[in-house]
């Protein structure tokens, strides 16, 4: 239907309307009369339909509370009486997006599905939880997901809580302790001097009345930013959140502006700690951060100049900072927003971050920022490298990625949430226009100067290691609990048992059919049962095999070359990997790597190498491994692309010693940081290591092993920095064969002609010689490990490969999966036991297992593990339960997929032999998938958890404390 200016639709009335050609979409802006919510409407042809809610939240305090309301609104509604609706319609619905996140000054409810009545669905049961939700009925939430005092079964005191060790876990991390610490250093007396996500040592404060208090004041529509994307029904949408929810709500001011932080008269100087273990040295551990606030988020010229010269600053190899810094022997690496999980402000944010500095440097690391700004200002940037940023910060702009809609969402609210024009970043090719023709006349310049050279609103933060600090931090923790305890009457004591009781009784609850009956679901019969065909088209030209895939990307060209990696030893592997991770960073024959960089960001959207395994189904034995050359680019640059890939692939040097021990000690930082805030994955790929040959080659290369590995040459590189360059440079020679060459390119039909057309320019030089199977043909050593790290929680993993159980994988483990995680695991090790997450994996090949996150429990964790089959024996669901876990299955196993992700998938179904009629098989052993056959998987689950294959990652005291449960500790 078509939309006017001034009208009013369903209580809504429509104040502006525009096409916006960046984002091929025609925007809709809309107020709540009679509720005063905002709605902005995206429509376009994208059938991925994206619903959001959110909430200006500003808190006062460190308590967590808006994190905590966050994950307690989606603990049962007035319309949706389940103990926990969000992870019931998860199981059991198309969904392809759905989730709830907490930032410094706002929190977002986004959900997404393909599926018109899912859409509904979804919409309705965000709409209903942070609206309606039982949070005042029901104090249990607020003991569930916050925190709670336990009585533990040694009779000592603890705190628990889903949200509470969830922050144990986020700030053990000195990257994200350091990022809190720069908000309260630039904006003291704002939202943003507290810890939004909470702080552990104050999360117990939080009371139930300032519970409610927070959720009654900023959970209002006239506090509410409504957004809608994709090709959707908006009429109905509207007469829906209208008539279902916005017409019982008034207009009401709500209080939650952010005052913008006055500027200092001189820079503020911040200091703290962060714990590293006992036997961990503490030189070379400080971080330092140099930080200036600016501008505003809203203003589309000032954030995109932000964004160009951030990407300058601090994520470009070529930075002229990071050269400055690394040159005087200041830090390892820079970090980045990304490692530090940096939020959105009001005001601009430049942090400029290193990391694992020497004691002592701080004067040094801000004169030494603070000249090369000033070299920058008075000699001029160098052009080639603020175009090539400027390119990379347009090509992320245009790129069709995953979760679009979520992306736009986000730019939507960076500048409305700080009453700015809601389109305003999406609008911006007039913007990227004009700075590219500033690159000449000096803006870049006068924008460094005024923002950062001049500016007093700056700060310097120093976060130093302290050994066993997270230690001492844990007795003082245990001794104020256990003194806490003796205060207590036995009647009081009495009072904390029960309510852990009450609170455990209703967490195993069984939902009744009456409360089942109020969550909206879909019918099996509306669930596509056929597979999405993958398009691509095989041929061999000069004995290369080439895949295309011809789509429409926006005029973007994908080119992927898998090299045959087959021929070389275990120890060659580990070799391999680091030339991926070294390739682009070092010079070339022809260019010094800063020169480089700035070329490769100029003409393409980056060009990545990375090893990757492919492991055969049913197997436990056969995978093919490769090394992956991957450069994006836009259609008219694919011959500069496949030139530059040549260069790197041909002529990179590796005898510059002091630039590689630079890039070894950042690629060093990067995985240490990994290890902590994904052990979990770390904690697979050890378990998958022991029971599959194709997931020992992964572990080799991405695992802990190789982790060790570099954390080797980095501290031994004085004397053994020769043999690195050697072994490399030896590798160099061998690797890049095109025998056996597959290339894969993903783009408009002439565009991938082209490539294909002009391959040589990228393949000239190479040999072609045959490669022996030198394949890795033994597992790593099976048992229990454990992985000690400065974390103050940890990762339980535990698992095996069915195959070698004799048993063959099926789709119908999909759902057994989809079961075990909601129906067990979930409620078990998150609700009862504290933890923030619990999950299996599940591949072709026959790995499965299950993984807890940011877990406060290890030995109990492994006592549900080891209880699967009796939960799977005693299992009893209805027909309708089967139906919503077999929807659910079918949700997030077939998930929509963007161009690129077609092409990778089309790609791995090619090298390891999966057919269409294979997944289509696979799609209706999910569909077909009985009660029966799932509770006849217990004695399997048995088998695999007495196994006891096994590995923990995380806190020092607690693998101590159960050592025994171990075989090896690393």
């Amino acid at each position: 239907m078509e939309y006017t200016i001034g009208n009013l639709y369903h209580g809504f009335k429509l104040l502006r309307k525009e096409k916006i050609d960046e984002i091929k979409s025609t925007v809709k802006i809309f107020e709540h009369l009679k509720s005063g919510a905002r709605l902005i409407n995206l429509a376009n042809s994208d059938d991925d339909k994206l619903f959001s809610i959110g909430f200006r939240t500003t808190p006062f305090d460190s308590t967590g509370v808006a994190h905590i309301l966050e994950h307690s609104v989606l603990c049962g509604s007035r319309k949706f009486r389940t103990s926990d609706p969000f992870s019931d319609v998860a199981k059991s619905s198309l969904h392809t997006f759905m989730n709830a996140m907490t930032y410094t000054d706002k929190t977002i409810y986004p959900v997404g599905s393909r599926n018109h009545k899912d859409f509904m669905n979804l919409m309705d049961v965000y709409l209903d939880a942070v609206l309606h939700p039982k949070i005042y009925e029901n104090h249990n939430i607020l003991k569930q997901e916050g925190w709670r005092y336990e009585l533990n079964d040694d009779n000592t005191l603890s705190y628990k809580g889903v949200v509470y060790s969830e922050m144990m876990g986020a700030l053990s991390s000195p990257e994200e302790t350091i990022i809190n610490n720069i908000y309260s250093s630039l904006f003291p007396g704002t939202t943003y001097d507290n810890i939004s996500g909470g702080d552990p040592n104050i999360i117990p404060q939080l009371t139930q009345e300032n519970f409610e208090k927070f959720h009654s004041r900023f959970y209002h529509p006239s506090n509410s930013y409504i957004y809608l994307y994709g090709d959707m029904n908006l009429d109905k949408c509207l007469k829906f959140i209208n008539e279902e929810y916005l017409d019982e709500f008034d207009k009401i001011e709500v209080s939650s502006a952010i005052d913008d932080a006055e500027a200092c008269d001189k820079m503020v100087v911040l200091r703290n700690s962060y714990s590293i273990n006992e036997d961990e040295e503490d030189d070379n551990k400080e971080f330092l951060a140099l930080n200036f606030a600016y501008g505003k988020s809203c203003n589309p010229l000032e954030y995109l100049t932000h964004k160009i010269l951030y990407n300058m600053f601090i994520e470009s190899p070529a930075s002229p900072i990071k050269r400055a810094l690394l040159d005087a022997g200041i830090g390892e690496s820079l970090v980045t927003g990304d490692d530090m999980n940096m939020d959105p402000t009001k005001q601009l944010l430049m942090p400029i971050v290193v990391k694992n500095s020497a004691k002592g440097n701080e004067e040094k690391f801000k004169k030494v920022i603070l000249s090369t700004l000033e070299k920058l200002v008075m000699d001029g940037i160098d052009r080639d490298l603020l175009s090539s940023c400027i390119n990379t910060i347009e090509f992320r702009l245009r790129e069709i990625t995953p979760y679009k809609g979520l992306q736009y969402n986000e730019l939507v609210l960076e500048s409305w949430l700080y009453d700015g024009d809601p389109t305003a970043l999406l609008k911006y090719d007039s913007v990227i226009n004009h700075l590219k023709e500033e690159v000449k006349n000096g803006y870049f310049e006068d924008f460094i100067k005024k923002n950062m050279l001049q500016n007093k609103h700056c700060s310097l933060v120093v976060l130093s290691a302290k050994k066993g600090l997270a230690a001492k931090n844990a007795k003082r923790l245990a001794d104020k609990l256990e003194a806490y305890k003796n205060s207590l009457s036995e009647e009081e004591l009495n009072k904390i048992k029960l309510q852990n009781e009450t609170l455990r009784k209703e967490q195993s609850r069984k939902d009744s059919e009456e409360d089942k009956k109020t969550l909206p679901k879909l019918d099996l019969s509306e669930v596509d049962k056929n597979i999405e065909k993958l398009p691509q088209s095989i041929f061999k030209k000069d004995d290369i095999t080439f895949l295309s895939h011809d789509l429409f990307t926006g005029k973007i060209e994908y080119i992927d070359f898998l090299f045959d990696i087959s021929g070389f030893s275990e120890d060659d592997v580990k070799y391999i990997a680091l030339l991926c991770n070294v390739l682009g960073e070092l010079d070339t024959e022809n260019k010094n790597y800063s020169k480089l960089s700035a070329e490769v960001a100029e003409v393409t959207g980056g060009i990545e190498s990375y090893v990757d395994v492919y492991m055969k189904h049913d197997s436990y034995t056969e995978y093919i491994p490769k090394l992956i050359v991957r450069a994006k680019t836009i259609s008219s640059n694919i011959d500069k692309t496949l030139n530059l890939v040549n260069e790197i692939i041909t002529l990179t040097k590796f005898d510059n010693e002091v630039r590689l021990k630079e890039v070894l000690r950042e690629i060093k930082s990067k995985l240490e940081l990994s290890v902590i805030e994904n052990g979990n994955l770390f904690g697979i790929k050890r378990i998958c290591s022991m029971v599959s040959l194709g997931s020992q080659f992964v572990e080799e290369t991405q695992g802990m092993t190789y982790f060790n590995f570099i954390s080797d040459i980095v501290k031994n590189y004085e004397t053994s920095g020769k043999d690195v360059i050697n072994k490399l440079s030896s590798i160099f020679e061998k690797v890049f064969n095109k025998k056996n060459l597959i290339v894969s390119v993903c783009g408009e039909k002439e565009d991938n002609k082209a490539v294909i057309d002009n391959i040589d320019s990228a393949l000239t030089g190479l040999q072609s010689s045959e490669l022996k199977d030198d394949l890795i043909k033994k597992t790593g050593k099976a048992g229990s490990h454990a992985v000690i790290t400065q974390s103050s929680l940890q990762y339980v993993v535990k698992g095996y490969n069915i195959v070698k159980l004799g048993r063959k994988y099926c789709g119908s483990m999909r759902v057994l999966c989809n079961i075990l995680n909601s129906e067990y695991y979930y409620p078990k090790v998150r609700r009862e036991g504290g933890a923030y997450g619990c999950y299996t994996f599940l591949s072709r090949n026959g790995n499965i297992g299950v993984t807890s996150y940011r877990d406060p429990n290890l030995k109990k964790t492994f006592e549900v593990y080891n209880e699967t089959y009796k939960f799977l024996e005693n299992l009893e669901l209805s027909k309708d339960d089967m139906d919503n876990f077999i929807i659910g299955t079918i949700g997030s196993n077939y998930k929509p997929l963007t161009p690129e992700m077609k092409a990778l998938a089309a790609v791995t179904d090619y090298i390891t032999g999966i057919t269409d009629e294979y997944k289509q098989k696979e799609k209706d052993e999910i569909l077909s998938t009985t009660l029966a056959e799932i509770k006849s998987y217990a004695p399997m689950m048995k088998e695999i958890m007495d196994k006891n294959i096994c590995c923990v990652v995380g806190n020092e005291e607690n693998i101590k404390k159960n050592n025994n449960l171990f075989n090896e500790v690393l």
